[in-house]
């Protein structure tokens, strides 16, 4: 104690009884603060024997991070090789951590094994492109054991150069981690429970509206059931600041926590809710997880498909002290209070509460969120769609979203090259007599100039109706 709660006095070394006003020390410091009893029934208690399922983390991973990437994209039927110095047009050496190869189809992938406070700026994405520039390689990957600055996102979808440029945070990563090695893949699930329901399937998310359809080939479809905690909470206490006034403190509400990487994602309690950074799809997947009631739901297997449902790396007690300890820096306190300077005079102090962990409880919940991946490839092109199925949401679909934007519009792709097989949309593809669609890089200059300052639903009315 380093003043006297009843006058004031700042005390020196430990003493029983203060030199100002003569109050027994010893007496306060032993009172009991009558405590208001937590109602429990809506607990649910964790066993001492549950144990985490597997406690690997993407920071865990260490320098096996290019390694496990590597081994993602092998499973994926792609050739690779890590660590390689290419010499790029510029004639420096640039360095990749792996390069995959799948036919025409090269991607280079960046690793960057980051603690979890330190996220990926933009920087370092204008360095991973320009390499890509250097060694004229179209698509890229960046993966990182951390996150990403909104920023960087931003820069990475609207790159100058154009690159096709995918960003794995921690948690996709680790996703796509549990799945080759840890994950359980099996042909014959078909229960699921605790999961969202799934509004569509994989051939209703499989369609294709380009001319040339035809060109474009399937080559990966996944269906994932990612787990995620709802952690409801319910803080009561009371405590005592130095003056001997007592306080009550109480709180309630939710989080919400993925349940591979650990990262709280969204919390709402009874003073509103806390921002945190999230990109389209985890705002999303909170939307879905506060609208959508999770059930048990029947996964018919389809052709030239997978499912896998990924356990979690973390178990409910892990969760429970991650969310304890949230609650208790979230709910910190600043309580004024005057103390006896002098006989006459007052001053105003501060006191710094935290709650008690122990005067916590909470109810965590394990929902899993269903997520449709689906491969295309077409030439030397390949392009992902991702689709929240449980509200019917399409977070990425690289075949359909032309590049070209008007204003700050995305335009939709028209067809793709007969020879590269790039998706571009109308302003982009030029459609020769027998109604073959080329990028303007692979159009004849013939067919440059017979289309010039025409329109592509002008020509395609003089080509199938002959006016």
């Amino acid at each position: 104690m380093k003043f006297c709660p009843e006058c004031g006095k700042d005390l020196n070394g430990s003493t029983k009884f203060c030199p100002e006003c003569g109050i027994n020390l010893n007496n306060l410091s032993q009172e009991n603060i009558p405590q208001q009893e937590i109602k429990t029934e809506d607990y649910e208690p964790i066993s001492d024997s549950e144990k985490p399922i597997i406690q690997k983390t993407t920071r865990d991973l260490g320098t096996r991070l290019e390694e496990s990437v590597e081994r993602i994209f092998k499973d994926r039927g792609y050739q690779t090789t890590r660590g390689q110095k290419i010499r790029g047009q510029s004639g420096q050496f640039n360095e990749i951590d792996v390069i995959a190869k799948r036919g025409s189809i090269a991607l280079a992938i960046e690793c960057k094994n980051y603690t979890e406070d330190r996220k990926v700026g933009i920087k370092e994405i204008r360095d991973f492109v320009a390499k890509l520039d250097d060694l004229n390689i179209n698509k890229g990957l960046f993966v990182t054991s951390s996150d990403f600055s909104s920023d960087a996102m931003g820069w990475a979808s609207n790159n100058p150069s154009s690159k096709q440029l995918d960003l794995w945070d921690g948690s996709t990563f680790m996703e796509q981690y549990k799945r080759v090695m840890l994950g359980r893949t099996d042909s014959k699930l078909s229960v699921i429970e605790n999961s969202l329901l799934l509004k569509g399937t994989f051939d209703d998310y499989s369609i294709l509206t380009l001319k040339n359809k035809d060109r474009v080939v399937i080559k990966r479809r996944e269906l994932i059931f990612h787990p995620y905690y709802i952690v409801e909470f319910n803080l009561r206490e009371q405590f005592k600041t130095p003056d001997r006034q007592i306080h009550t403190q109480q709180n309630s509400g939710k989080y919400f926590v993925d349940g591979l990487s650990g990262e709280i994602l969204y919390s709402i309690d009874d003073k509103g809710h806390s921002p945190y950074d999230l990109d389209n799809m985890q705002k999303q997947i909170v939307r879905d997880l506060e609208d959508l009631s999770p059930t048990t739901i029947e996964v018919t297997q389809e052709p030239n498909s997978a499912v896998s449902k990924l356990d979690p790396s973390l178990n409910k007690k892990d969760i429970e002290f991650k969310v304890k300890t949230e609650i208790v820096r979230d709910n910190k306190t600043i309580i004024h209070y005057e103390v006896k300077i002098s006989r006459e005079k007052t001053e105003v102090k501060e006191y710094h509460h935290a709650p008690d962990i122990n005067t916590i409880t909470t109810r965590p919940r394990l929902v899993y969120v269903p997520k449709m991946e689906i491969e295309f490839e077409s030439k030397e092109n390949n392009y992902s769609r991702i689709i929240l199925p449980a509200s019917d949401v399409i977070i990425e679909d690289d075949i359909a979203d032309c590049h070209h934007k008007l204003g700050l519009q995305k335009r939709h792709t028209f067809a793709v090259c007969e020879v590269c097989g790039i998706a571009k949309c109308e302003k982009d593809i030029l459609v020769d007599e027998k109604d073959q669609c080329y990028c303007k890089d692979h159009a004849s200059a013939e067919l440059k100039e017979k289309t010039k300052g025409d329109s592509i639903v002008d020509k395609f009315k003089h080509f199938r109706f002959g006016k």
